[in-house]
């Protein structure tokens, strides 16, 4: 994504904005629409100085469901774009939208950020620098976060132009259901409707990832799984499921191999048929000349 000359304006207002008008228009938990803008991407002025220190961030689990939450999402979304090296997956990173002001940041769980490659050990993500925001966050709700993840933060992610915002509730009891999703259209959030798949089993789909997302319970957490459209399998990040699906594609990769071997020795016994046959045929019509001559 280009640069926008836009930084001036912006880092004027974003402070006004969530001190006033941001907070008169936020909306209950329960809302299935958030305000939204366009990203206001940060541009680079040449030979500024920029004297101020943009921290890492710092996290701690708020209980243990929350951290398998947090961890498994990433492990799944990692899994999936493993073979993309265009694509940042990427757990409790700091963002820094607006150049100059280290107040001006969010920490989300996990994000997804196309088009700005996963090379090199990012200790912050700095929009301006980056050229753009992320994609897609997942904020996975505790009992401290889940009221501002609904209702502070949805509105910060929806004005740096975050394209999907989605919640996670790992204990079940935080939210009206285990996973929401909010995706951004005609300058507004909204919420994504579930979609039903073969055997009653419902997908909230992510237009931005390309991926059918669902929650579900493992070990009395609940957790993130995605389901990729393409192949039809699921993942929730576990070690468990990584092997248990390669070892499916391996019996599968045997099994095709096994398919092969016998349709060419098939073709080859086929092959030895019709040598047979043109052998007999010429044996006849040899006979038959043989006669034909005798007579």
């Amino acid at each position: 994504m280009g640069r926008f000359p836009q930084l001036r304006m912006y880092s004027g207002t974003v402070g006004r904005l969530l001190k006033a008008g941001s907070a008169a228009s936020l909306m209950a938990s329960s809302s299935t629409e958030y305000s939204a803008v366009a990203s206001p991407v940060a541009e680079v002025v040449a030979g500024e100085p920029d004297a101020v220190e943009y921290p890492e961030g710092h996290w701690i689990a708020q209980s243990v469901w929350h951290g398998e939450a947090v961890g498994l999402a990433t492990a799944a979304l990692q899994h999936h774009f493993r073979d993309r090296d265009d694509v940042l997956v990427a757990m409790e990173l700091v963002v820094y939208y607006e150049r100059g002001d280290k107040r001006a940041r969010l920490q989300p769980d996990v994000q997804v950020v196309f088009d700005v490659g996963r090379a090199g050990n990012r200790r912050t993500y700095k929009v301006w620098e980056e050229g753009k925001a992320p994609d897609f966050v997942l904020e996975v709700a505790s009992p401290s976060t889940a009221e501002n993840d609904a209702r502070h933060k949805a509105s910060e992610y929806a004005m740096i132009g975050v394209r999907e915002y989605w919640r996670l509730d790992p204990e079940g009891t935080m939210m009206a259901a285990p996973l929401e999703g909010y995706r951004a259209k005609g300058g507004r959030y909204h919420w994504v409707e579930p979609v039903e798949r073969t055997g009653g089993v419902e997908y909230l789909i992510s237009k931005v990832l390309g991926l059918g997302l669902r929650a579900k319970r493992r070990h009395g957490a609940t957790v993130l799984v995605i389901r990729d459209p393409r192949t039809g399998e699921e993942f929730h990040g576990s070690l468990e499921a990584s092997e248990r699906q390669r070892w499916i594609a391996e019996n599968r990769a045997k099994a095709a191999e096994e398919e092969l071997a016998i349709a060419r020795h098939e073709a080859s016994a086929a092959k030895k048929r019709i040598r047979l046959l043109e052998q007999w045929l010429g044996e006849l019509t040899g006979q038959t000349r043989a006669m034909g001559q005798d007579s």
